[in-house]
């Protein structure tokens, strides 16, 4: 079936009390797993790619591959834009066939992100892209090997207040909120201020997302989910399941080099991983439920 705009699928979650996978690919492995498992649960499922991403597999390659596959796939996938750092990026992806762009101007004063994420929504919402806003930070970068656990400050963290504003004046389909998590993974027990995002939850009524996934506690997960999380990013460990399939093989056999014999282990150990995080979510069997 055609890509779906990430809407679709978030407001579906939101009705259904689950979450969403976005799986974070950079290789043509890492797309045959998600779009196996998604066949397999019958699931829902968002892929994501971040412009570090975007850069090493390559803008055509890696869309063609996605949008080759989803025309003969059964159940709704969307093309997601992960932490879109301009109006020009956004714009890119939307020519290349994503259905859902993420504009993230965290690190900039409320206004200036406000005024830039309405420009994103603006031009994306005229040809039926969905825009995922970001609104305090989320720890770490794309490809940290570890995340903090100390916490953030209040000051960098979702406010609750500023998080209605926000919604209001961008028009932004969902919104990533800062409330301790972290990109890459944890040493030790992350602190996630599971009070914040239910006063978050109370005052915006849109989809909420939570990046920095990888790693989290599954109590911690399935809380979110209860208080209104409908997306959950996951990357690190998405990507570290494929390398320790690969690791295992060779270790196994250090004689063989063929990657034919080698990535097929790497993709057994990312599927478990996968089928895992649908589980967990909720997300599993929700295909027929999106509409």
């Amino acid at each position: 079936m055609p890509l779906v705009p990430m809407k679709t699928v978030l407001d579906a979650a939101q009705r259904g009390h689950y979450a969403v996978p976005a799986f974070n690919v950079c290789a043509n492995e890492h797309i045959d797993c998600v779009f196996a498992v998604s066949r397999q649960l019958q699931a829902p499922v968002i892929i994501a790619i971040h412009p570090v991403e975007i850069e090493y597999f390559g803008m055509r390659q890696i869309t063609d591959v996605i949008k080759t596959r989803a025309v003969d796939h059964a159940y709704p996938v969307v093309m997601h834009l992960d932490h879109g750092d301009s109006y020009e990026r956004a714009m890119d992806c939307i020519v290349h066939g994503f259905t859902s762009v993420m504009y993230d101007g965290s690190v900039l004063p409320f206004d200036q992100n406000v005024a830039n994420t309405r420009e994103v929504v603006r031009a994306a919402h005229a040809v039926g892209v969905s825009v995922e806003g970001e609104l305090g930070l989320v720890g770490g970068t794309e490809g940290d090997t570890y995340a903090h656990t100390e916490g953030l400050s209040d000051d960098q963290l979702t406010d609750p207040a500023m998080a209605v504003r926000y919604v209001e004046e961008t028009g932004v389909d969902s919104l990533a909120v800062a409330i301790g998590t972290a990109h890459g993974f944890y040493k030790g027990e992350p602190r996630i201020d599971v009070d914040r995002l239910a006063a978050i939850r109370k005052q915006v009524t849109i989809p909420l997302v939570l990046h920095g996934g990888s790693g989290t506690p599954t109590p911690t997960i399935k809380r979110v989910i209860e208080l209104g999380i409908c997306k959950i990013n996951i990357s690190s460990e998405f990507k570290r399941a494929y390398h320790e399939g690969l690791a295992a093989a060779m270790a196994a056999d250090p004689d063989c080099w063929d990657p034919l014999l080698l990535f097929p282990k790497g993709k057994d150990r990312a599927r478990g991983l996968l089928q895992e995080k649908f589980e967990l979510f909720g997300s599993a069997g929700k295909a027929a439920r999106t509409t």
